[in-house]
């Protein structure tokens, strides 16, 4: 794990980045809008963790690279996010509201087991992003805005690298598989049904001015973007879910080295 912090200047990108896939724009703003709340949460559980684990525990060095990286990443999308307020889109407040409420009350109602599950739980669904991000994203994205792109494989590929450490925490304060994969499940559900409420909103704003015939086409070209992340990410999920799970395991997506290597190069 490395610790980086590229700076991607957002001052002048359109929130709707991808013009050819101005639906794919907008789920992925979904993912974003709701890291400066996940992250965060994500590195309170693990502190939290790091506190039961005790000082001289050998993971402490792992959780704090984590908690460094992530930090960078929800910084990064925060400015990033700024991008939809300054379009006027006048709801996105609302969407950041539910989210922010939604991790507090993880934070303040249930308890570490069930936290450090469903933080391993989102931490499971990143390699398979990645994947997809790295493997089957290029052609999506090929006139997007590089900036926007940069970031989210920048986000991706140190994802991998911190892989292991939630997985690691749970294991070794619990080990429980039955509560790893209620986490895991726990957390598709949350995001389902956050999505399905604060997804409309974001759609609604590249529609506006579209004749009824294209609204009808976007809500073609959603459907197939949906229908192709689940072919590309059903295989990974139902790992998730297996006994034999072990982010270890996991295939590091083409292309991530290189990426890296130029990232570190232009620092």
């Amino acid at each position: 794990m490395k610790v980086r912090k590229p700076d991607y200047d957002f001052t002048r990108t359109d929130p709707a980045w991808c013009k050819e896939h101005p639906e794919f724009a907008q789920r992925t703003n979904l993912g974003s809008l709701s890291l400066p709340y996940l992250e965060p949460y994500l590195n309170l559980v693990m502190r939290q963790a790091q506190a039961k684990l005790g000082p001289e525990h050998p993971l402490n060095h792992d959780i704090g690279l984590f908690c460094k990286q992530e930090a960078n990443h929800y910084l990064q999308h925060a400015a990033f996010n700024e991008t939809t307020h300054r379009a006027g889109y006048e709801h996105v407040g609302e969407i950041e509201a539910i989210f922010k409420t939604h991790f507090e009350r993880l934070l303040s109602e249930k308890s570490l087991k069930y936290n450090c599950a469903y933080s391993l739980g989102f931490e499971t669904l990143g390699p398979v992003s990645s994947i997809i991000w790295f493997e089957h994203n290029d052609e999506l994205v090929r006139h997007a805005d590089p900036k926007v792109v940069a970031m989210w494989k920048w986000h991706h590929a140190e994802e991998l690298e911190h892989r292991t450490v939630a997985y690691d925490v749970y294991q070794a304060l619990y080990g429980d598989y039955f509560g790893r994969i209620y986490g895991l499940y726990a957390f598709l559900r949350d995001w389902k049904a956050i999505s399905r409420r604060t997804l409309k909103y974001l759609l609604a704003e590249v529609r506006k001015g579209m004749t009824a015939a294209e609204i009808a086409a976007s809500y073609g070209r959603l459907g197939e973007i949906e229908k192709r992340e689940l072919r590309l990410a059903w295989r990974g999920i139902l790992y998730g879910f297996s006994p034999t799970y072990s982010p270890r395991k996991v295939r590091i997506p083409r292309g991530v080295d290189e990426f890296v290597q130029k990232l570190d190069q232009a620092a």
